[in-house]
This record gives C-alpha cells, sequence and structure tokens, in this order.
C-alpha cells in the first residue's frame, strides 16, 4: 500500500501572510480558535507597540468583534497569535526558538531580536500604532503541550519587548487551552483476491477499510483486464465507506460503464483512497495495486 502526497489546495487557499516591521510572517492553514484564550500586555510611557497603553482580552469576557487565532508550527519550534480587537486593534505576536529545537515548558530565551532566520525571537506587532525594524525581548513558556502536526492542547508565556531606541517597552501574556489532540486521519484499504463478474460482464471488487478517526471516505479503483478477443479491458469503481476507528469496515464496489465487460480470470485492481485532513490540513492518497481473480 501507498501513501502518495501533493500540497493540500484548500490549505494554500487559506495561507495568510502578516507583515511586521516589514518583514513576512507566514500563518498556518491549521491557525485556528482556541477554545479558551487570554491575552494582555501593559506598555510604559513612550513604548512604540501600546502607545504606553495597557490591553486585556479574554475568551471569558468576549466582545464583539473580538478574533483570536493561535498556532504552533509542525515542528514545534514556534507559536503564533493574530487578535483582533476592538476597533480593528490588531496584535500579532510570535516567539521562535532556535532552528532545531522546540518550545518546552521552562524555556527562557533573553535579549533575542526578531523571530526570523535560525535564532531564537521575538516579534510583535500592533496595527494602531507600528511594529519596529530593530528589537529586542525576552520571553518564557511557562507550559506548553504540542500534538500532531504543531497543534497546541496549552501554551502559556509572558514576554517582554521594547523596539531600539524607544525610551519605554511592553510586557505581557498569552494562555491558550484547546481540547486533547484528534489523530491524524489515516486509512488502510485491502482488496480481497477474489472478486466476482456477473453474466452481464459487471465485475464487483471488494475489501475492507479501516481508520485511524470516524469519517467517511471515498474508495475509488480502476479495474483492467487483459482479454483475447476485447484486449485490454478498463473500468472504473467507487464507493463511499462509513469508516469506525480501528475496525476493519467491509466494502465493495461495482465497475462503471455497464457496457465494458469483464470475464473470469485475472484481472489488476489499482484502488485509491484520497485522505482530506481537515483537522491538520493534509491531503494524501493511500493506494492499493492488487491482482484479482474474477469468478462467476
Amino acid at each position: 500500500m501507498i501513501r502518495s502526497w501533493r500540497r493540500p489546495l484548500l490549505a494554500a487557499a487559506l495561507s495568510l501572510t502578516a507583515g511586521i516591521a516589514g518583514l513576512a510572517v507566514a500563518t498556518p492553514a491549521q491557525a485556528d480558535t482556541p477554545q479558551t484564550w487570554s491575552f494582555s500586555v501593559a506598555g510604559e510611557p513612550g513604548d512604540v507597540i501600546t502607545g504606553g497603553g495597557s490591553y486585556s482580552y479574554s475568551s471569558t469576557e468576549p466582545v464583539p468583534g473580538e478574533e483570536m487565532n493561535a498556532w504552533g508550527s509542525e515542528d514545534r519550534r514556534s507559536f503564533g497569535l493574530e487578535l483582533f480587537g476592538e476597533l480593528d486593534n490588531l496584535w500579532r505576536l510570535t516567539l521562535a526558538a532556535p532552528t532545531g529545537e522546540v518550545l518546552k515548558a521552562g524555556d527562557t530565551y533573553q535579549n533575542v531580536g526578531h523571530a526570523i532566520g535560525d535564532g531564537a525571537g521575538i516579534s510583535f506587532y500592533n496595527n494602531s500604532w507600528r511594529g519596529c525594524a530593530e528589537s529586542t525581548g525576552s520571553f518564557t513558556v511557562q507550559d506548553v503541550s504540542w500534538g500532531p502536526y504543531g497543534y497546541l492542547e496549552r501554551f502559556d508565556a509572558t514576554f517582554e519587548y521594547r523596539c531600539e531606541g524607544a525610551p519605554g517597552g511592553s510586557r505581557g501574556e498569552v494562555h491558550i487551552g484547546n481540547p486533547p489532540p484528534l489523530p491524524p486521519l489515516d486509512a488502510t484499504v485491502t482488496v480481497n483476491p477474489t472478486a466476482s463478474v456477473d453474466s452481464k460482464g459487471i465485475a464487483t471488487v471488494r475489501g475492507t477499510l479501516t481508520c485511524t478517526r470516524a469519517d467517511t471516505l471515498s474508495v475509488d479503483g480502476q479495474l483492467s483486464q487483459q482479454q483475447k478477443k476485447a484486449g485490454l479491458v478498463t473500468a472504473w469503481y467507487s464507493t463511499s465507506v462509513p469508516c469506525t476507528p480501528g475496525q476493519e469496515v467491509p466494502w465493495s464496489a461495482s465497475t462503471y460503464p455497464a457496457d465494458l465487460r469483464f470475464e473470469r480470470g485475472t484481472a489488476q485492481a489499482v484502488t485509491e483512497v484520497p485522505i482530506r485532513d481537515f483537522v491538520y490540513w493534509r491531503e494524501f492518497t493511500v493506494t492499493d495495486t492488487s491482482t484479482v481473480t474474477l469468478t462467476r
């Protein structure tokens, strides 16, 4: 059985780009609203980002128009958030460990620059004021629990940030909570070595499908048979299968169009199960190639 990968079109369509002081920061397509969250920041007089003000947002005290998105990188190296507050007040925060390391509880990075390149970094931006080209910051990861593909079950951190040359800086904290992660969607498809063919030449292929997560998956295939008189006969088969995690669910599908006639003997069945995991924004195809014997 083969798994072939390709770039998910939906994930590409949902990719966002945010400019921070002229620097491009990619927002992963799996960015989503956390189940629980809070974000607060307090600025000193002369702070460029906050204008010296204090701001606090929380899922427990929602305000109309607020929208929080948060994400972790697939390599667990970085955390990002994007918060739309009152009056289109937009906040963006990125915290990153050095390349090759992961963000873990207890990590503290001091006197770091923007979250670009291979080093640890912090980037902070507010559109009601502005970002800055050069900065110095620090952050501490108080707690973090990672799931598959950058999923964040928990993330708690404090941070400090100061634009270069500014008389004041800012201090803030962020808290993110989500349900325990679901398993990534995957499947195993099997094809029975014996298939049937009726008096009209329509073949029926059977097999089983096993999934890691409940979903309805499409089983699609192509059946080919080399015949003495007709030459190569090729037809399609397809069915939908409600899959139950950990159980081998039987499936069967008949060939179409009906005017393509199969006969008893061997044939090649190429079966595909497209996987579209909208939890972790993954797309790939599980493929099985089998020789089957057609019988009446």
